[in-house]
């Protein structure tokens, strides 16, 4: 991807805070320092928590918008107002599908554009929090798309969890994808990548050990209750509403409000998980081969 058309490829990147990251090809495998994206309002891009990006010539121009995905399942178009060399991204826009606004199921979206069915109109594969990916077919046109209702490609794994390492690897949540032709056969092809865990090695606990358990698991009964405003009040910030940087500045001060509470929680939360079970997370990579059209209706 050549974000600034200089002939030199680019990476960009979402982050947990929901800002853009853009890392400037140096050529040779070499990359600057990233610097955050900005809109043409020259304010820093963030259409919400948990952020992955795509960008694409989303509308015919030549130019590369972005699409983004977000913790709330949403996708996000911020078109490129300025040029193919100086890209200037608008005002960010949901799009739709079937009517209604796209709403990926358990959130974590993470668009891609693809022409899945070779129709030369690229559509949206999507990625979503449960594990399931799903393709949304361009019935409009190359430069105005209109899509269908979702289509599963890769339905959502039963359990995100092995119940212990030798279980082998299982399929998890938050589906992060790529599209492309990885057997060179002319058809495209997905890789999924996600996030798993199994439970590691359970503690053995001495008596004393269970006694202190107990004492730790009241005290953070105690501080919860005394955390009570403190959750209405972030509630009241948040309302549903993306992750901005204004509600988090807000967010933050409401937290410098209850910093001691918030602190003796952390602590104790800490201390609890030497008695508890721990859980050992990772990621896998799978690959879905698209098999000709005729091996499909044979089946």
């Amino acid at each position: 991807m050549d974000l600034d058309g200089d002939g030199i490829t680019d990476v960009i990147s979402g982050s947990w805070a929901g800002e853009l990251y853009f890392f400037r090809g140096q050529g040779k495998g070499k990359y600057a320092a990233a610097v955050k994206l900005k809109g043409e309002n020259g304010k820093e891009i963030n259409a919400g928590q948990a952020s992955t990006v795509f960008a694409a010539d989303w509308r015919g121009t030549g130019r590369l918008d972005l699409l983004v995905g977000c913790i709330e399942g949403y996708v996000w178009l911020l078109p490129n107002e300025g040029t193919k060399t100086k890209p200037a991204f608008g005002a960010a826009v949901k799009l739709r599908a079937a009517g209604k606004e796209i709403q990926v199921t358990h959130g974590d979206s993470h668009p891609v554009v693809a022409d899945w069915e070779g129709t030369g109109k690229p559509g949206l594969v999507v990625g979503c929090g449960d594990g399931s990916v799903v393709w949304y077919r361009n019935d409009g046109s190359r430069k105005e798309p209109k899509f269908a209702a979702p289509v599963t490609l890769v339905r959502a794994p039963e359990q995100w969890v092995g119940k212990k390492a030798g279980d082998g690897p299982v399929r998890g949540m938050r589906a992060k994808v790529w599209v492309g032709d990885w057997d060179g056969d002319g058809r495209l092809d997905m890789l999924v990548g996600d996030a798993s865990y199994h439970e590691g090695e359970a503690p053995k606990l001495s008596e004393a050990d269970k006694k202190r358990q107990a004492v730790v698991q009241r005290e953070i009964a105690g501080v919860q209750k005394r955390l009570r405003p403190y959750y209405d009040e972030i509630d009241k910030v948040y309302d549903r509403k993306a992750s901005t940087k204004e509600n988090q500045k807000k967010a933050a001060k409401v937290a410098a409000k209850f910093k001691s509470e918030l602190e003796e929680q952390r602590k104790l939360y800490r201390e609890l998980a030497r008695f508890r079970t721990p859980l050992v997370w990772h990621g896998y990579v799978w690959l879905y081969q698209r098999k000709p059209a005729e091996a499909v209706s044979a089946r």
